[in-house]
């Protein structure tokens, strides 16, 4: 992919990258088998108990409408498709580039296997307001995958579908980080500021709050906030990002001078590439966009449950072993679905948001074997 020029030309250097390990076969394979105990029964019945063979077969077609602000997150839902077997329709945002069609040309160079998933692969684009072009897409769907904010989640719900047409909403959340400093290195803040950066916390994954553990030494509390600041100007000077709108540098601006106003500290640097605003609770009136994230302290893990909105997904963890396992099963009753490591935030997996997508990118048939 990265020597490929018209993928190049699409997609910045860390999307080729990301791009890269994401479609390596060895980790497509890996999130299958956490869903199928035999993967097998992709081509074949095989025995599940001394009566009965399972076969796994694809849905048919699978229509995916990617979302415009992170469009890279679409190849989670169409590649796991596509390697399933079902047959795809990629609807692109009319605002973006087609970044798929070059990795399809691509993929059908490799091998006859990769020719025939880019065969089986249609990639459209059409205003969102081009109702009938929705409604002509939803209608062949035996499959459909929604990526995006509320409203474009809503939107394809409500378009008419198949009655056994099965819906996949991958619809907006929000995440956040949580750390004990004395579990931290440098690496491990540098990779932590990564995840914050890398999308510029447009994807979901990316952590909004990151809650720092306090205790009895707050000489590292204050320590920790300085080098993860300074870790983050140096993510924020490597990755690329795009160029800020008026309404978006006011909106950073405003959020600044809201956490100076009621008493917090910021970290920033002279322009408005990337923000720390220190915080005794969290502000649900700052935007938290375009690299800007809340640190607050907590002392004990019990105390960040009550935070954790109803929309949550990620909880990016590094804790000892006692807080890791209380923070871990009270998140998850709240509605965390991944609990990575520092680094480890923007790595998509299945089950992505709760969901367990082979399974609902397939059908199972079970098959009762003849006597004798």
């Amino acid at each position: 992919l990265a020597r490929d020029p018209e993928v190049s030309q699409v997609l910045p250097a860390a999307g080729v990258a990301f791009a890269a390990a994401f479609l390596r076969s060895t980790n497509l394979q890996d999130l299958v088998r956490r869903e199928l105990a035999n993967e097998a029964a992709l081509s074949g019945f095989v025995r599940i108990d001394d009566r009965k063979s399972l076969r796994v077969l694809p849905r048919g077609v699978a229509c995916h409408w990617i979302a415009g602000n992170v469009p890279l997150l679409g190849l989670f839902s169409w590649a796991l498709s596509a390697l399933l077997g079902n047959v795809n329709v990629v609807r692109l945002s009319s605002r973006g580039d087609d970044f798929l069609s070059p990795i399809l040309r691509l993929l059908a160079s490799t091998s006859p296997h990769g020719k025939l998933l880019a065969a089986e692969t249609l990639v459209v684009q059409f205003p969102r307001e081009d109702e009938q072009s929705h409604r002509t897409m939803s209608a062949a769907a035996d499959v459909r995958v929604a990526w995006g904010g509320r409203e474009a989640v809503e939107a394809v719900m409500a378009l008419p579908a198949r009655w056994d047409c099965e819906t996949v909403v991958l619809g907006p959340r929000m995440s956040l980080a949580v750390f004990d400093p004395a579990l931290m290195t440098e690496r491990t803040l540098a990779r932590l500021a990564s995840d914050v950066a890398y999308f510029d916390q447009q994807a979901c994954s990316s952590p909004q709050w990151v809650f720092v553990k306090r205790g009895q030494q707050p000489e590292l509390f204050d320590r920790v906030v300085r080098d993860f600041a300074n870790a983050f100007a140096s993510q924020a000077r490597t990755l690329g990002r795009h160029a800020l709108d008026h309404g978006e540098t006011y909106r950073t601006e405003l959020d600044r001078a809201r956490v100076l106003l009621d008493g917090g500290k910021l970290h920033r640097d002279e322009e408005t590439a990337w923000t720390v605003a220190v915080l005794d609770e969290p502000d649900q009136r700052l935007a938290c966009a375009n690299r800007f994230v809340q640190l607050v302290p907590f002392e004990d893990v019990e105390d960040i449950i009550r935070w954790i909105p109803s929309n949550v997904q990620t909880a990016v963890t590094l804790l000892d072993g006692d807080d890791h396992a209380r923070f871990s099963e009270a998140a998850a009753r709240r509605g965390v679905c991944r609990f990575p490591r520092p680094g480890e935030g923007n790595h998509f997996e299945s089950p992505w948001d709760g969901i367990p997508l082979v399974s609902r990118l397939t059908r199972w048939s079970v098959r009762t074997e003849a006597p004798g």
